[in-house]
């Protein structure tokens, strides 16, 4: 079944879209209710107009969903490639962020001893100051804590992501291939 589906889907199904969308088909189709008011009264020419108008609407109508249903997988699939990303940043920046402290937290400790080393060539005594502690960065994040669980960004995907059957069907052979 694959395999049928992947040769319809190059081969085959491009060229009604190609058809349906051509500018020229568009405008013949709407024409062709010109001649369903105009000649009412041939029965055989209005079945034969509208059976073409029907399969056609129902054409458009099945080639509209299918794109939509992919637009939706790539558009699902560009959140979750943009929220890895922001995921990656914020693991990158919180690094960056807890180096800086622990950064300025040995100049206070160097600092600290260099006053107490003039004070003893002063012939003074001098207690050095403990070093703050640094300053706790999941605290520090309007969601707390679990911003900086593993889950988050899935859990939030989730809770915030509409799920559709047919594009989640789409999605799964996307991925697979």
């Amino acid at each position: 079944m694959q395999k049928i589906n992947d040769f319809l889907d190059q081969y085959i199904l491009p060229w009604p879209v190609r058809y349906l969308s051509h500018r020229f088909v568009i405008l013949a189709t709407i024409s062709l209710l010109i001649p369903l008011v105009v000649y009412a009264s041939n029965q055989v020419l209005v079945l034969l107009v509208n059976s073409y108008l029907n399969t056609m609407s129902v054409a458009v109508s099945s080639i509209v969903l299918l794109y939509a249903t992919i637009s939706e997988v790539h558009q699902k699939q560009i959140a979750e490639l943009q929220e890895k990303r922001a995921q990656e940043d914020h693991t990158h920046v919180v690094e960056m962020h807890t180096l800086m402290q622990q950064s300025l937290i040995n100049q206070q400790v160097e600092i600290e001893s260099l006053k107490q080393m003039i004070a003893a060539l002063q012939g003074q005594v001098y207690t050095p100051r403990a070093a703050s502690a640094p300053v706790d960065l999941q605290n520090l994040h309007p969601r707390g804590k679990g911003r900086f669980e593993k889950q988050d960004t899935s859990r939030r995907l989730a809770n915030n992501l509409h799920r559709h059957p047919t594009a989640e069907k789409i999605s799964e052979k996307i991925i697979k291939d």
